[in-house]
């Protein structure tokens, strides 16, 4: 992409291949066609450069997106967030108008264009809380209380015809200001039994399908039940939005559902805060919803925020521990699985600290620890009570216990002790550290970080030579000593941490051909990449288990311009592959290696090479049409022109 000058737009700049690196093919897909259906209502740009625009999804979206340093971002009101098609289509769109020579208005700082695209998706729901709309309803408050009774149902009969959830939330607070709430549970009920089985019928995966079940007319009905001051009725349906949400939250790859329901789940938290449960009813309440969130639909609700009294947090620290113990004796299904009892115990140890029972928290840290094998907890909260001596122990103990079971346990705690020697500034410790990690899991992270521990110290280049020797013939000094004290990592460099076990060390087989060739992706060194990787693809068995495509893009991107032979040929071999898929979805994935052919026989003056092989794709694939058609694109260098 053209680098951006102070006066040019680079969004005039823009090529094809610029928004589908940024956005995907799925998404820029469904932003062409959103941008073609004009459902981008209304586009500004901002002074520093970005774009504003809101946008008809299911509902209506706000996205912002930037172009800096040629690259894009965005965004968005919507479930996705950030990067999605909502954005595209407004960068279309913009696109459209300027060179259609249409003018687009900047925007001011108090426009609520602005404010509604940088709240993100969560203040897109509440955005009635912002000062300017607290103040126009400041002042629609005042004008109300002006008028006359008759003035006032005339206004909201008139507006109950043209609003349909006016009108339902209306008709069922009439209802229950006469009669009980049975009958209006009983048809949130049907609505929701018909709302599940829509959702069951619902593409999830379809580019066309905006139609997704709408919850509206559940959460006005819950919002009349509550207003009316039938709190503790909306309890139960709390439950079974959560236990029905979590049969189908799956197939609900964007969280269009999910929002819904977090949705009606607000009004569920209100109710609770107003229900006639004790406090610690409500808190266990709370934490039975919370068990059910297995999608993470639900932030951390401000229930938990209210100002409960420490024999309140008592009580329900109580409850807990009652819980436990049975739900241990019974093996209770519904704590048998580990994050579950673990959320619990992490909630206890909340309620303690609240209750003023601190001195509680650690014993029972410790044996959980044992228990479960809980010791980052345990860890975190002595470090928190300041014995530091005390949390090392515990986390040698874990690593060793953890190591072999729960390797992602160990690995916390080494990182916890890394931590721990960082702000010690023991770098000669923290090397030692990484170079175990390094030889015991050999990847590029953990080869990254023993570097940056390394240079701190001046030793790099030798302990460099050392990791390379072993990737690439599997030499290692430690492997060869006889000795049953435990050694250094690299004997003479480096000083024992107390932590390695000579059997934990993963085999391998060297040479290590992934691994040296992302290394030399990493530093950038363009000749031991094409070197490895030449060597890799005649290893057949081991290029076919490791050679994916993305890591064959790679490869690519970092030879393309010293070895461009090379990079054309994975990119062609990856064109082909996605074309014989026959899916519209495959076909916009490869026409982002297709534009990298492009760009880089263009880039080295082969330009008839490359118009030779478009028409030879366009004809060896002449029936598919919707490929015919991305191919058409391939030869726009910009989105616009001019």
């Amino acid at each position: 992409m053209p680098s951006e000058s102070k006066d040019a737009d680079p969004f005039k700049e823009l090529r094809w291949s610029d928004i589908q690196d940024w956005a995907g093919g799925k998404a820029t897909a469904k932003g062409m066609k959103y941008q073609e259906e004009e459902r981008v209502k209304e586009i500004k740009s901002t002074p520093e450069g970005s774009l504003i625009a809101r946008v008809q999804g299911t509902t209506e979206y706000f996205t912002e997106v930037s172009l800096e340093n040629g690259k894009l971002s965005s965004i968005c009101t919507c479930p996705v967030g950030h990067d999605c098609k909502h954005g595209v289509a407004a960068v279309l769109e913009y696109l459209e108008r300027i060179e259609q020579g249409e003018e687009v208005p900047v925007i001011t700082d108090k426009d609520l264009l602005i404010t509604r695209a940088r709240i993100g998706s969560a203040g897109a729901e509440t955005f009635g809380t912002f000062d300017a709309e607290e103040s126009s309803l400041q002042n629609l408050r005042k004008y109300l209380e002006q008028l006359e009774k008759p003035e006032l149902i005339e206004i909201l009969v008139a507006f109950a015809k043209k609003d349909s959830l006016l009108g339902l939330y209306l008709r069922d607070r009439q209802k229950l200001a006469s009669e009980n709430p049975a009958g209006i549970i009983t048809g949130i009920y049907s609505e929701l039994d018909e709302l599940w089985r829509e959702t069951g019928d619902y593409d999830y995966w379809s580019y066309e399908n905006e139609n997704v079940p709408d919850f509206s007319d559940v959460q006005v009905r819950l919002e009349s039940l509550l207003d009316s001051g039938h709190p503790d009725e909306l309890l139960d349906i709390g439950k079974a939005l959560m236990d029905k949400y979590d049969g189908i939250a799956e197939y609900d790859e964007e969280g269009e559902i999910g929002t819904k329901v977090s949705n009606c789940m607000d009004v569920v938290f209100k109710a609770l805060s107003q229900s006639s449960l004790y406090a610690y009813e409500k808190m266990l309440y709370a934490l039975e919803i919370e068990l059910k969130d297995n999608y993470n639909i639900l932030d951390e609700h401000p229930f938990w925020k209210e100002d409960f009294s420490q024999e309140e947090w008592r009580l329900f620290a109580e409850s807990l521990k009652f819980r436990l113990q049975e739900a241990e004796k019974t093996e209770n299904a519904l704590y048998n699985s580990s994050w579950e009892w673990d959320y619990i115990v992490d909630r206890l140890v909340d309620a303690l600290g609240k209750a003023g029972l601190s001195e509680e928290i650690i014993p029972i840290c410790e044996l959980e620890a044992e228990r479960s094998g809980s010791y980052v907890r345990l860890v975190r909260i002595l470090l928190d009570s300041g014995d530091k001596e005390k949390a090392e122990e515990w986390i040698y103990r874990g690593i060793k216990e953890t190591r072999e079971e729960e390797p992602g346990t160990a690995h916390q705690l080494w990182q916890i002790l890394l931590e721990i020697k960082e702000n010690e500034e023991n770098w000669l410790f923290v090397t030692a550290l990484e170079a175990e990690e390094f030889f015991r899991y050999p990847q590029l992270a953990s080869y990254i970080g023993m570097r940056e521990a390394a240079r701190k110290l001046g030793k790099w280049q030798e302990i460099r030579e050392a990791a390379l020797r072993y990737l690439r013939n599997g030499e290692l000094q430690v492997n060869q000593l006889r000795t049953t004290e435990e050694p250094s990592i690299l004997p003479g460099i480096l000083p024992k941490t107390g932590l390695l076990e000579i059997g934990s060390l993963t085999k391998i087989k060297p040479p290590v051909f992934d691994l040296l060739i992302k290394i030399a992706i990493q530093e950038n060194n363009p000749e031991e990449v094409a070197c490895w990787y030449e060597k890799f693809k005649k290893n057949r068995g081991e290029a076919e288990r490791y050679l994916n495509s993305a890591f064959e893009n790679e490869i690519a991107n970092a030879v393309k311009e010293k070895y461009p032979e090379i990079a054309i040929e994975i990119w062609k071999k990856h064109t082909e592959t996605l074309i014989s898929k026959t899916k519209v979805s495959s076909y916009e994935a490869a026409s982002v290696y297709i534009r990298k052919v492009k760009e880089t026989l263009e880039a080295i003056g082969k330009k008839k090479e490359w118009e030779a092989y478009l028409r030879d794709t366009r004809e060896l694939h002449r029936h598919k049409r919707k490929l015919l058609e991305i191919l058409d694109m391939m030869g726009e260098d910009r989105i616009i022109s001019g």
